[in-house]
């Protein structure tokens, strides 16, 4: 007889030290350990001995420590699978870069009592004190203090629930998929409540500049995200990130971009107008001149990885037929 009622589904891409921690945080729950499992989901494209290393774990793991290996590419794939073959009638999501309190299972699990209750969502703290960002290096965490945050880093949902809306969206690789399903939940009147005593610890990465520039091609996904949800606040966080303070340089980048196609010298005239735009919104924002030089310094620092979000809004808007603005 099954007498798992909590499954946890944890997708991993190539963090085994960090998974490592995350499993062992897992492994200290004070909820009874024969009632709940571990599901790693391992989208494991470049061998870094994950696969070892949980395999290695299930020998002397406290709980039932499963594992799959997902053929398909995307966190949301990864996470439909631990969906698939979770044994519970509640499936809990965090992330390989998280630490969850020793009583995040028992906290979640009582919310369930109430039959009402489909969904329960939790804080996200950081795991350490932030550190200063450098030039050539990108500090990241998340934290989430507040109801209507739905990060699968910190949430449980009822399997039936999850069974009936299909899961994560597979076209949201990764990012954004997590609050669609939260919605697509809600639209069919599922109730997701929100626990302060459902604690979960984010690491506090440091990325050097060029793998972070690499990792905003989430942007597009945003524009995704509008487009399943046209009537939610995505629109005007989507267009508030580029028009903001006098920030008129999108629109000279957006024909830029245009102009590249069809006149190479139209186009350098409004990458100029767009630079002087960007300059003028970044550094000549206020009369302080004391300040001018730093903000300039650090112009390229804001520069490129705006330009890039830009670009990857602009190409999802053409990849989605959904107009951001």
């Amino acid at each position: 007889m099954n007498s798992v009622k909590v499954s946890v589904v944890i997708p991993t891409y190539n963090r085994k030290d960090l998974l490592k921690k995350t499993l062992k945080s897992l492994f200290n729950q004070t909820y009874p350990q024969d009632k709940y499992e571990v599901i790693v989901c391992d989208d494991n494209r470049t061998k870094d001995g994950t696969e070892e290393m949980v395999k290695t774990l299930m020998r002397d793991a406290p709980c039932e420590l499963r594992y799959f290996k997902v053929r398909k590419i995307g966190i949301s794939a990864a996470r439909n699978i631990g969906i698939e073959n979770a044994r519970g009638e509640i499936v809990g999501f965090t992330d390989d870069d998280c630490v969850v309190s020793s009583t995040w299972i028992e906290a979640a699990k009582k919310y369930f009592d109430d039959k009402k209750i489909s969904g329960v969502a939790g804080m996200t703290l950081p795991l350490k004190k932030n550190e200063e960002k450098s030039l050539f290096t990108i500090v990241q965490t998340r934290e989430f203090k507040e109801e209507g945050d739905y990060a699968a880093c910190n949430i449980f949902y009822r399997k039936k629930a999850l069974v009936e809306v299909g899961g994560f969206n597979e076209e949201f690789v990764m990012a954004r998929e997590d609050a669609d399903l939260a919605l697509r939940l809600k639209e069919k009147n599922y109730k997701i409540s929100f626990g302060k005593d459902l604690i979960v610890y984010h690491a506090v990465i440091t990325k050097p500049i060029i793998p972070y520039l690499k990792s905003l091609k989430r942007r597009k996904y945003e524009v995704l995200f509008l487009r399943e949800h046209p009537e939610s606040e995505a629109k005007k966080d989507l267009i508030l990130g580029f028009i903001n303070k006098r920030h008129v340089y999108p629109i000279f980048f957006v024909l830029f971009i245009t102009f590249l196609m069809i006149n190479i010298i139209y186009a350098c005239i409004f990458l100029l107008f767009g630079v002087l735009s960007y300059l003028w919104a970044y550094v000549f924002i206020d009369s302080d001149v004391k300040k001018y030089p730093l903000r300039i310094i650090l112009f390229i620092r804001h520069f490129i990885p705006d330009l890039i979000r830009l670009y990857y809004t602009i190409r999802g808007s053409i990849r989605y037929r959904c107009l951001f603005i």
